[in-house]
C-alpha cells in the first residue's frame, strides 16, 4: 500500500493515543501532531477511504485490522532503517533519523507489505 510519510505519521499517531484499542478524538491526534483539525479530519478521511481506520459518530476514530497491521509493518520497517543510520556517518538527532526513516519508509516500493497482506487476509481484505 503505498502511503505518505504524513499519512504514516498520522496512523502512528492514531496508535499511539489508542493504546488499548480505546477510541481516540481527532482532536487528539491534531494535539499530539501540532496540526489543525481540519487537517487530521483531511488525512483521516483518505486513510479511512483506505480501509485503515473507521470513524463512528461523534468523531471516535480507531484502527481497523487493516489499519494495525499497516502501523506494525511500518512501524518495524522505520525501526530497521533508524538502526541503520549510523552507518550513514550523518550527524541527525533521533527526532531527525526518524522523520527521514519514515519518509524513506513511505517512498519504497510495498510488494513486500503486498505479500504480507496476503498471509494474513484477516488483516488485509482482498484488493489489498
Amino acid at each position: 500500500m503505498s502511503l505518505s510519510d504524513a499519512n504514516l505519521r498520522y496512523l502512528f499517531a492514531l496508535s499511539q493515543l489508542a493504546g488499548q484499542g480505546r477510541p481516540v478524538r481527532s482532536m487528539e491526534v491534531a494535539d499530539l501532531l501540532g496540526v489543525s483539525r481540519p487537517s487530521v479530519v483531511r488525512v483521516l478521511h483518505t486513510l479511512a477511504e483506505r480501509g485503515l481506520v473507521e470513524k463512528a459518530h461523534y468523531g471516535k476514530i480507531t484502527l481497523t485490522p487493516k489499519g494495525q497491521f499497516t502501523v506494525e509493518y511500518y512501524r518495524g520497517l522505520v525501526d530497521r532503517i533508524c538502526a541503520d543510520f549510523p552507518s550513514t556517518g550523518l550527524e541527525l538527532t533521533p527526532a531527525q533519523q526518524r522523520q527521514a526513516a519514515l519518509a524513506l519508509a513511505a517512498a519504497l516500493p510495498d510488494e513486500e507489505y503486498r505479500r504480507l497482506c496476503t498471509q494474513l487476509p484477516e488483516a488485509c481484505p482482498a484488493g489489498e
